[in-house]
């Protein structure tokens, strides 16, 4: 993306969004990257960079499990490695070890997440996974960065003399100090490190008294520091051993070295591939900061932005616990070009810096601060031009600077041009700019540029109604309380409430009438529209809101009454059943009296007995019909067919067993819709009966 336009990366505040990230950079070419952020050239590369960053992002906020990528920056070694004739520290060669085993952890985890992880994965193409280098290190370097005794066989030996020698030494040291201490011929601080050597701290009078090497006296020359004679030739020993330790050790460096430097190409992609994690990683804890996603990327030009947030603005507000007044901004094929108007710090101008901003992030492989639903696409140039431009050095005006860039952006605008202008046409007389300002957006339309211009110019607000391809803007103002809402509303410009804001700040009646007297009639008049206009529509927003609160108050009622309506139900019916069973009952108990006096009176009990079970078997006959699927779904049939009959649309009905009446509005099929006050109620029609 080409950019044109001054100091654009300060004015959109794209700095400090590198500088975020850069916080987060745990080493320094990681670091160095993030400070150099700027929109990447390649769409391929850039899509792919966004694809990463999401899935980095996404792991984080699942809190799942990713491989601590922390290391210690070894880009120098790894220079080094590749020329011949180097030689690394055992240090150095630590910080490789480590490195090595890092990526190798990252390799095996996402090879065995490729599905999660598709995008991640390519940046390990040149990489397998091996433990030679880590192996090759581990044989001569301990884990405190020490050469090993086992490293060789000469430096094992040339150790266990060393050891040796320093124990006798220490011996040999402490048994001398004992004795010269009964002769009170040493200092308080009796032992000290002279050249590298052993020495005592004498008082100077007893120098001569002692028997060794004089290396030198303190400051004050009361203290003179001497090797013992019968330690030198122990201690030339020593020494003479540690240097041969240092030759073998820098002998096996260098071997290890040679060895490695076969390797230097992969050790170089090692560090290359954790570099770009730890970018990547910090682009994706910036995007949870600011809870960025990744939007839908359109082919064609388009910028639909829901909810969007100025990502610097939501950190700040967040740390005051205020809220952002979130940004819904549509442009497409349509309507390409929108003009915003409204009074002054209504936050015109923080709504163009914030598409002009989610745009260079969304370019530099940023994931942006907005809704899930956001579409945005890839511009070929990034135009801008905001605030005063006056060149001291060229001796150009604001209005001559603002020139050049109309010049250059009719020079460079296409269908795939983002411009973005601050107060569009100022900067000189207002016919006059205003003139030119109109001609200039006929041709940046003509060329399906798109574009954010705010502006309060009025012929460019009535231009813009009439052009294809161009719509008005305005931020929502309280004409009260004459505060602004920070709230973008399109398809209608706004007033600059210059008269009321006068007003309210106490300027005195007749200026302002002398003043409304030296403007035009048309002007005042549409100013006045566009303040009505925003009135009518806060009306309208708080009436909608009022209506939304009866409705979800209604909804909640008529899930009440529904979740009663159906306990209702369930109560009807078993109260049905009951009486059904007591019916049963009261009839059992009439043939049982009867056949209790009939077994009274009959001299014949067993043709009483069988006339019982006669009757009895014939009842268990009539209910299995009557009981029957076919016989009750008749009698459900005839109850319905009866009961659509009385129930009309209008009709007064109750459920059964229930006293609330409501009017029938609607009838499908079996089907009931029931108005019971505010509440409706869908109820079959074999629960209902008509009120009266």
């Amino acid at each position: 993306m080409k950019i044109i336009g001054n100091d654009i990366f300060r004015i959109f505040e794209f700095d400090k969004i590198c500088e975020k990230i850069a916080f987060y950079c745990r080493c320094k070419s990681s670091r160095q990257r993030a400070e150099d952020l700027s929109p990447i050239l390649n769409r391929d590369h850039l899509l792919l960079a966004l694809k990463q960053t999401e899935e980095f992002r996404l792991s984080l906020s699942n809190r799942g499990y990713f491989p601590d990528i922390f290391f210690d920056d070894f880009e120098s070694e790894a220079i080094l490695l590749d020329k011949p004739g180097s030689v690394l520290s055992e240090t150095q060669f630590s910080l490789i070890r480590s490195a090595s085993i890092t990526v190798n952890s990252v390799l095996k985890f996402l090879k065995e997440r490729e599905s999660s992880y598709p995008n991640l994965i390519l940046l390990t193409n040149e990489i397998s996974i091996t433990t030679e280098i880590a192996d090759m290190i581990d044989e001569i370097i301990d884990a405190h960065s020490q050469v090993k005794n086992t490293a060789s066989e000469l430096l094992n030996d040339i150790r266990l003399q060393l050891s040796s020698k320093r124990r006798e030494a220490d011996r040999r040291f402490r048994t001398f100090i004992a004795e010269m201490k009964k002769k009170g011929w040493l200092r308080e601080n009796e032992e000290n490190f002279y050249n590298n050597r052993r020495v005592l701290a004498v008082p100077s009078e007893y120098k001569r008294e002692l028997r060794g090497l004089i290396h030198g006296k303190s400051d004050s020359g009361k203290t003179t520091f001497i090797e013992p004679e019968i330690l030198v030739g122990l201690n030339n020993e020593i020494a003479e051993l540690e240097q041969d330790e240092k030759n073998e050790i820098r002998r096996l460096m260098k071997e290890l070295t040679d060895m490695l430097r076969i390797h230097s190409q992969l050790i170089t992609a090692y560090h290359r591939l954790l570099s770009e994690l730890d970018f990547i990683r910090a682009k994706a804890l910036f995007a949870l900061d600011i809870n960025g996603i990744l939007p839908q990327i359109n082919k064609n030009s388009v910028i639909h932005l829901f909810n969007a947030v100025h990502p610097l603005l939501y950190l700040q507000n967040k740390s005051l616990s205020k809220e952002v007044v979130p940004l819904n901004l549509h442009l497409n094929q349509e309507k390409r070009i929108l003009i915003i108007s409204g009074p002054n710090a209504g936050g015109k101008s923080i709504t163009l810096k914030t598409a002009g901003l989610l745009q260079l992030m969304l370019q530099s492989g940023m994931l942006v601060s907005a809704g899930e639903k956001s579409q945005m696409c890839f511009f070929n140039h990034f135009l801008a031009d905001i605030g005063d431009s006056q060149s001291i050095e060229y001796a150009l005006s604001t209005y001559s600077s603002r020139l050049l860039s109309m010049k250059m952006f009719l020079e460079t605008a296409n269908n795939r041009s983002l411009i973005l202008i601050d107060e569009f046409g100022t900067g000189t007389d207002p016919e006059l700019g205003g003139a030119i300002a109109e001609v200039v957006l006929e041709e940046l339309n003509k060329r399906k540029a798109f574009g954010v211009f705010t502006t309060h110019y009025t012929n460019i607000k009535l231009l813009a109604d009439q052009l294809d391809g161009v719509i008005n803007g305005s931020m929502l103002f309280d004409p009260e309380t004459l505060l602004p809402k920070y709230q973008l509303v399109m398809g209608q410009p706004g007033s600059s409430y210059t008269f009321e804001v006068a007003e309210k700040i106490g300027l005195p009646k007749h200026v302002l009438d002398r003043a409304k007297k030296k403007v035009q009639k048309e002007k005042l008049n549409l100013n006045n529209m566009l303040a009505s206009l925003h009135q009518q529509k806060n009306k309208i927003e708080e009436d909608v809101r009022e209506l939304k609160a009866k409705q979800v108050k209604a909804e909640e009622a008529g899930g009440r009454f529904s979740h009663l309506s159906e306990k209702l139900e369930e109560k009807i019916e078993r109260e049905k059943e009951k009486k059904e069973v007591l019916i049963k009952l009261a009839e059992s108990g009439r043939k049982y009296n009867s056949l209790s006096e009939e077994w009274e009176k009959s001299k014949d009990k067993k043709a009483v007995i069988k006339k019982f079970v006669g009757a009895m078997t014939a009842d268990k006959k009539k209910r299995a019909v009557e009981n029957s699927p076919k016989k009750l779904a008749v009698k459900k049939q005839l109850l319905i067919e009866k009961l659509k009959n009385e129930i009309q649309v209008g009709s007064r009905v109750k459920m059964l067993k229930s006293k609330q009446v409501g009017v029938v509005e609607e009838i499908k099929k079996n089907l009931v819709y029931v108005n019971f006050g505010n509440i409706k109620a869908k109820v079959a029609i074999e629960n209902l009966e008509l009120a009266d």
